[in-house]
């Protein structure tokens, strides 16, 4: 009696997990990271590259005005690192890039040296920008990207608010 008994618990056991597998896998396979990417044009793509842009020119008022440095410096380095955060978040979604071209590199910005009002403004103009564009997708964007435009958002809000 104690053979079939285990007889009986082994093919119970067999069933039980290929019915957990064959009702369990397509549920599964949705949670990978490998599902299709949406059609048309990512939306994070031009606050990637604004993102992008606006590091060198943050780079390039901090190299012209010494006064600016210390703020623009840090604008730069958050701006790469949203750049950064951007640019994982579009190659997990598309691990192949839709266009076989390799991005361009930013034109050098030209900061007259003179001139540190208009350095300024640029910079608040830049942040300002940023920030409007990382906030309009936030909306329609599913919850974890969503997150990563708010905290760009933040951030950017947040250097605006602190540039002298």
């Amino acid at each position: 009696m104690t053979r079939s008994r285990l007889a009986r618990r082994r093919v119970l056991t067999a069933a039980l997990g290929t019915g957990v597998l064959a009702l369990g896998g397509p549920a599964l396979a949705a949670c990978t990271t490998g599902a299709s990417a949406p059609p048309g044009p990512d939306p994070l793509e031009p606050v990637a590259a604004r993102a992008e842009e606006d590091a060198v020119l943050a780079d390039a008022v901090a190299a012209a005005h010494p006064d600016l440095a210390p703020w623009a410096t840090a604008l730069a380095a958050d701006r790469r690192q949203h750049a950064t955060a951007l640019r994982a978040e579009l190659r997990r979604v598309r691990p192949t890039p839709p266009n076989t071209t390799s991005p361009t590199a930013a034109a050098p910005v030209d900061v007259r040296a003179d001139d540190l009002g208009a350095a300024r403004t640029s910079l608040v103009d830049a942040v300002h920008s940023a920030q409007e564009q990382a906030a309009a997708p936030v909306g329609g964007a599913p919850g974890h990207r969503a997150a990563l435009l708010a905290s760009i958002v933040a951030c950017c809000a947040s250097h605006e608010a602190v540039l002298p």
